[in-house]
């Protein structure tokens, strides 16, 4: 069965993870803002995503997408939907609202209004009143409201990818998975090319690497999927899809490094790398990212999450340390490609002129409050 979805994604990264789509399903994924939209068979998008996915947030069926003038509009778009295909007679259901723009009401009118018309709706088509639970419901419909546009779909994901469930050690300035899995396809690395985060904290970076390079699905073990409750997906039929991905993993020799100057942060790193499974994937190491003697030899591709020097940091203290990398670097491995993440993004810009680094690629990302910048540089 042939539907129109959508995936939620990191603003700034949208590109990337319709890239991402179109390689896991082979089907055309368009763009938006902090979403990407894409038509695909149902059952194969809902599980293949959800499961392999590196760079998404959510998976929603899309069920309306519209224009409108005032919030009656949005009442009629939503009670156009037929809503009985996706919830079943006996099942509660719950409305989340995300407004951006000015309007002259509130993302709370938009639930209401949204949930009051599914109701109406439904009892039309079948002469059932739905259960409405905020709590727990069994489905979870998503209402987005950006400038005049309105878009609503099912949440089939539940709580976002990105929450991998490796984390048993929170590093202070943790990276997003997804975001680490971007920056990964950025970098243009393969398997078979030598890797290092040289200041791998609690080892996202390093982590999700080898979930790559091991063919390893980042959300393999994952049970509280939001579909499971849906009345069309079958959960033994989800579970043989399961096994299936499973036994495609592979476990072999890479390079994948991680290097971290502090020991707190190095063994919370393969705490988390032991959780997630792919410990004997990555070589962790005690070293300064600013000493060129503590890297390994023959480094191909520098991927890295800095200190960005927001919070504790002073800016000359930042501006330093990205010299004093960017300097051991081209010391250590010419012509290698570094990606980095920072919010201190003129400080870097300051660090690449001073060290004639070239920057072949410059992204705008949003993390968490953060607005970041990923540079792909030639070393």
């Amino acid at each position: 069965m042939k539907a129109r979805l959508f995936a939620t994604v990191p603003m700034g990264i949208e590109d990337v993870s319709s890239k991402e789509i179109e390689e896991i399903l082979g089907c055309r994924a368009v763009p938006d803002i902090g979403k990407v939209f894409f038509e695909a068979d149902l059952k194969k998008a809902v599980y293949c995503l959800n499961l392999k996915a590196r760079t998404l947030h959510k998976v929603l069926i899309q069920l309306c997408r519209g224009n409108f003038e005032q919030l009656n509009d949005i009442y009629k778009l939503a009670e156009n939907v037929d809503y009985t295909p996706f919830i079943g007679e006996n099942q509660s259901f719950a409305v989340r609202s995300e407004r951006v723009g000015i309007h002259n009401f509130t993302s709370i009118d938009v639930s209401r209004i949204v949930g009051q018309a599914i109701i109406n709706s439904y009892k039309k088509s079948i002469r059932k009143k739905l259960q409405v639970n905020l709590e727990n419901p069994d489905v979870e419909i998503h209402a987005l409201v950006r400038e005049n546009e309105f878009l609503l779909g099912i949440n089939t994901t539940g709580k976002s990818l990105h929450k991998r469930g490796y984390r048993v050690y929170e590093h202070p300035a943790a990276l997003k998975p997804t975001i680490a899995a971007a920056m990964l396809k950025i970098s243009g690395w393969t398997p078979h090319r030598s890797l290092i985060d040289p200041m791998c904290g609690g080892a996202t970076i390093p982590i999700e690497a080898a979930f790559i390079a091991h063919n390893i699905a980042p959300n393999r073990y994952r049970t509280d999927f939001a579909f499971l409750k849906h009345k069309m997906f079958k959960v033994e039929e989800f579970e043989e899809f399961r096994k299936r991905t499973l036994e495609k993993e592979r476990i072999n020799g890479f390079e994948i490094y991680g290097m971290e100057k502090f020991q707190k942060h190095l063994e919370g790193g393969i705490k988390n790398a032991e959780k997630a499974g792919v410990r004997r994937a990555i070589n962790f190491k005690i070293g300064d990212a600013t000493i060129k003697t503590d890297y390994p030899p023959a480094l191909e591709f520098i991927v890295t999450n800095p200190p960005y020097g927001v919070r504790m940091i002073p800016d000359e203290k930042t501006l330093h340390l990205y010299e004093k990398i960017l300097e051991t670097l081209k010391n250590i491995a010419p012509g290698s490609t570094l990606v980095l993440i920072t919010a201190a993004t003129k400080r870097f810009q300051k660090a690449v002129e001073k060290t004639k680094t070239q920057i072949k690629e410059a992204k705008r990302v949003i993390h968490g409050q953060l607005k970041t910048t990923i540079f792909k540089c030639k070393i």
